[in-house]
C-alpha cells in the first residue's frame, strides 16, 4: 500500500446540541465521543505508518435547519420558523457558533486531526442540502478559525461547492439525484437572485422548517427516514393523523416545487387536502381507509399526485401515473429503490465522465457497497446519526417506531468508507462500520486519549522545542 488514506463519512447532521436528545429533541447526533475516538484511531496510524489521510466529508455534516438564529440558544425553547428562515452570511455565522459550541468534542478532535507536518492529515468539507449556508464565505472563515485552520495551517481545511473528484475518486453528496423535493437548480451558487443576501432553499428545507422542527419535539425520529415522502406512505398505514398533517403540510409546498400544475391536478389535491384539513372528514377518511381496498387505492392514487412527484428523481417524474397497489408500505419501498436506481444511473454516467472507479454519495442515509461489471465501486457512506441503524426499507422498523412510545432506544451504525491505494496508486474503497470497535470503549478512554493526543501534538509542536 502507498502511503496516504483516503476516509469519508456522511450526513452527520450535526445540531446545536447537547448531544442527547432528552436535553434538544432536535438535536440528531449524539455519537461526538465515537466520533473522536475514530479520529484517534485514524491519527495512530497515520502517525505509524507515516501515512497521508484526507478526511473527506460529505455532505450534511451540519444541520442548520435545526439552529435558530439567535444570541440565547436554550434547547428545550420552541422557536418559531422565522427563527430558521434567515440563511444570510450574519445568521448562518450565528448558526455555525452555536453548533460548534454544542459539539465542542467533535471540532477539537478535528482540530487536533489535522496536521500540517509530515504526515499530512486534512479535511475536505463538501456542502449538502442540510449545510448549504457553507457556501457564505464568513461561513467557511469562522470554521477555519474554530479548527485553527489558518496561516501555514490554511490549506488542512478544503471547501468542495459540490463535489470532488481526482484521483479516480468522485463524491458528492447526491441530493442532486434523488427526490426532486431536494434539488437546486444552481447548487453551485444557492442564492436567491432577488436577494443575494439570502440562500435559495429547496421546496425540502423549507418542508423541515415548517414541519418538522415542530413535530420532531414529540417525534424525535420523524425526519430520519428518507426519502422524506416515504415517511408519509408508512405513516399512512400506522398513524393517519399524522399522515394528514404531513401532507398537508407538503401541499403547502408544492408550488415551490413548480409540480402540480394543471386544473385535473389542482382540483384534486385541492379536495384531498379539504377534507384533511377538516376534522370530521379527516376522521371519515381514516375509518374508510382501514375498511376498504377501493377506497384505500382511490385515496393512494390522490396523495400519489403529490407525493409521487416530489419523491421522484429528476428525468424520472411522470405524474398523473398514480400509485395504485393496496400497500401504502410497498409503495414507499419502490420510491427508496427508484432513488437508489437514480443514483446507479448517475454513478455509470459519472464513472465515463471523470474517469473514476470509486464513487461515493450519501444522503439517503441507507449505506451500501457495490461493484459494477468495469470494476467501478459506488458506495454510500450511511450516517451517523443516532438512528441511523434503521434501514429505510425495513417497514418492521419503523412499524416499531410509530407504535412505540418514546424513550427510543439509539440504533447506531458509525458506517464510513475507507480508501486505500495499491501499488500502481489505483484506489480502493471498503464500506465499513466503527460500531463494533466502540462497543467495548468507554467515554473516559476517549477522553484520556484526546487529553494525551493533545499532550504529544503540545510536545511535538516546534513552539516547544
Amino acid at each position: 500500500m502507498s502511503g496516504k488514506l483516503k476516509i469519508v463519512v456522511s450526513d452527520f447532521h450535526l445540531g446545536a446540541g447537547p448531544p442527547d436528545i432528552t436535553q434538544n429533541p432536535l438535536e440528531d447526533f449524539i455519537a461526538d465521543q465515537a466520533f473522536a475516538h475514530f479520529l484517534d484511531t485514524l491519527r495512530a496510524e497515520s502517525e505509524m505508518d507515516n501515512k497521508e489521510v484526507e478526511l473527506i466529508i460529505n455532505g450534511d455534516f451540519f444541520e442548520f435547519l435545526q439552529v435558530p438564529a439567535v444570541d440565547e440558544f436554550d434547547p428545550q425553547r420552541t422557536y418559531p420558523p422565522e427563527a430558521y428562515r434567515d440563511s444570510s452570511p450574519t445568521s448562518s455565522v450565528k448558526r455555525l457558533d452555536l453548533i460548534t459550541s454544542g459539539h465542542s468534542t467533535v471540532f477539537d478532535a478535528l482540530a487536533d486531526f489535522i496536521q500540517v507536518e509530515a504526515p499530512r492529515r486534512r479535511v475536505t468539507l463538501i456542502k449538502g442540502n442540510h449545510d448549504v449556508n457553507l457556501f457564505w464565505p464568513p461561513v467557511k472563515q469562522r470554521l477555519r478559525e474554530v479548527l485553527g485552520a489558518i496561516g501555514r495551517r490554511a490549506s488542512l481545511l478544503l471547501f468542495a461547492e459540490r463535489y470532488v473528484s481526482r484521483e479516480s475518486i468522485y463524491v458528492e453528496h447526491g441530493h442532486q439525484y434523488a427526490e426532486q423535493l431536494n434539488r437546486w437548480d444552481n447548487f453551485d451558487d444557492p442564492r436567491d437572485m432577488d436577494n443575494p443576501d439570502q440562500l435559495l432553499y429547496a421546496a425540502g428545507s423549507q418542508f423541515a422548517i415548517d414541519f418538522f422542527n415542530s413535530v420532531e419535539r414529540d417525534q424525535t425520529w420523524a425526519d430520519s427516514l428518507k426519502p422524506l415522502t416515504a415517511l408519509a406512505w408508512y405513516s399512512l398505514e400506522w398513524d393517519f393523523s399524522f399522515a394528514a398533517r404531513m401532507l398537508l403540510a407538503l401541499a403547502r409546498h408544492m408550488p415551490a416545487m413548480g409540480l402540480g400544475a394543471g386544473s385535473q391536478a389542482n382540483e384534486s389535491l385541492e379536495e384531498l387536502c379539504q377534507q384533511l384539513g377538516d376534522a370530521v372528514g379527516r376522521q371519515e377518511l381514516s375509518e374508510h381507509y382501514g375498511d376498504s381496498l377501493g377506497f384505500r387505492r382511490d385515496l393512494h392514487t390522490r396523495a400519489g399526485q403529490m407525493l409521487v412527484p416530489a419523491a421522484s428523481p429528476p428525468g424520472v417524474f411522470a405524474w398523473p401515473t398514480p400509485p395504485a397497489d393496496e400497500s401504502a408500505i410497498e409503495i414507499a419501498r419502490t420510491e427508496i429503490e427508484e432513488i437508489h436506481t437514480s443514483m446507479r444511473r448517475v454513478a455509470a454516467r459519472v464513472a465515463d465522465a471523470e474517469d473514476a472507479r470509486v464513487i461515493i454519495f450519501g444522503h439517503t442515509h441507507r449505506p451500501y457497497l457495490e461493484t459494477f461489471k468495469d470494476g467501478t465501486t459506488l458506495v454510500n457512506c450511511g450516517t451517523w446519526q443516532w438512528l441511523g441503524g434503521y434501514d429505510p426499507a425495513d417497514a418492521d422498523a419503523w412499524r416499531e417506531l410509530f407504535t412505540s412510545h418514546p424513550p427510543i432506544e439509539p440504533r447506531h451504525r458509525l458506517t464510513y468508507t475507507r480508501i486505500d491505494y495499491d501499488a500502481q496508486n489505483i484506489p480502493h474503497a471498503q464500506l465499513l462500520d466503527f460500531t463494533e470497535e466502540m462497543k467495548n470503549i468507554s467515554d473516559e478512554q476517549v477522553t484520556l486519549d484526546r487529553i494525551l493526543g493533545r499532550l504529544r501534538q503540545t510536545l511535538d509542536s516546534p513552539d516547544t522545542q
